[in-house]
């Protein structure tokens, strides 16, 4: 065990019989994006939170508070991890790295302990979400301030009313009431886990346990990557890649994926795609044509879909509330794609 492991144990151990702060909460839940379909070695680690497309589709800026159904665990299959990045440094060496690229997951967790059901990074916040079996999920959350963890939104996942400060990463399990009749309450464990890091775990359930097997299945010393099964390789002129965000809940019947690209200004588009194995069919005449593929621009003007993708669709939102960029945008975006092949292959996934 590690000094950090051990600040950490004694942190929990010296919390975990402490009275619940509920005088600041408020039975309030705050929730993002569209509903999303969605296991034990020893050791010690540290915490997080997906999404996202994820839900994973987890994103940064939450859209308008609603109470989203509890999500199920997927079919039974090999279950789906992003791959590790060797050459780069876990969170507990390189703090500052976290949540600055995109394409890296500077943290891991113990496949003995909890499944996957989604990833992001970027923004500032590194984020998974996690099946602890039982219908019981958890979201951990890791950045390099308080604020870049507490604007970290999941859908599912219920939130205290008002964001906490540095001082409120103290290591107490605190509980935010149910938002609605008969719904379960949540819990949020906050703390860091060594210098440069904040990190928070939450989760719906009658009560905290899940909480403590999630810190304990977390590994700061690893580094993996944002994998999805397109890539990116050609984006408009002085843009970046700003976040990367995958979702396997229901996995191989269902898959999504989004990117985030930024422009100089902070001008927004996402890039998302969706498969779902149920889907028959798709359009099939385009009102554009994309790199010699037929394309269609959805009548409100905010939105390009690439078309001929079986059981998928791969779209590329680029206006209002995301003002700046364009149509010729998101069609330079849409033609430099490289997806693979079979979508439920994650071994050809980039």
């Amino acid at each position: 065990m590690t000094d950090l492991d051990q600040r950490i144990a004694s942190t929990l151990r010296e919390r975990a019989e402490g009275a619940v702060d509920t005088d600041r909460l408020t039975a309030r839940a705050v929730t993002v994006g569209r509903t999303r379909r969605r296991r034990r070695r020893t050791g010690t680690g540290v915490a997080l939170g997906l999404v996202a497309a994820l839900g994973f589709g987890a994103t940064t800026v939450p859209e308008l508070p609603r109470q989203l159904p509890r999500t199920h665990a997927g079919p039974s299959t090999a279950p789906v991890v992003p791959p590790r990045e060797p050459g780069a440094p876990g969170a507990a060496a390189r703090p500052d790295l976290v949540g600055a690229d995109p394409g890296v997951l500077h943290f891991g967790i113990d496949p003995a302990r909890a499944r996957y059901l989604g990833w992001e990074a970027g923004r500032g916040v590194e984020s998974v979400r996690l099946d602890l079996g039982g219908d019981r999920q958890v979201v951990v959350d890791l950045a390099r301030t308080a604020a870049d963890v507490e604007q970290a939104f999941h859908d599912g996942m219920s939130y205290s009313p008002e964001p906490a400060g540095a001082t409120g990463f103290d290591g107490q399990i605190r509980r935010v009431p149910p938002s609605g009749p008969g719904g379960q309450p949540g819990w949020i464990l906050r703390w860091r886990p060594g210098p440069g890091l904040y990190a928070r775990v939450t989760t719906v359930a009658p009560d905290d346990r899940d909480l403590r097997t999630a810190v304990a299945a977390l590994r700061l010393d690893e580094a993996y990557r944002c994998a999805a099964p397109l890539r990116l390789t050609a984006l408009p002129a002085g843009a970046r890649l700003g976040r990367c965000a995958v979702t396997v809940i229901n996995f191989p019947d269902s898959l999504d994926v989004q990117f985030t690209v930024l422009g100089s200004k902070e001008e927004r588009l996402d890039v998302r795609l969706e498969y779902r194995s149920e889907i028959a069919g798709s359009r099939t005449e385009g009102n554009r044509t994309i790199g010699g593929r037929p394309a269609y621009r959805y009548p409100r003007g905010d939105k390009l879909e690439l078309l001929g993708i079986p059981k998928a669709h791969l779209t590329v939102w680029f206006g209002w509330p995301h003002q700046g960029f364009t149509e010729a945008d998101a069609a330079t975006v849409l033609a430099g794609v490289d997806l693979a092949t079979d979508l439920t292959r994650p071994d050809t996934w980039e």
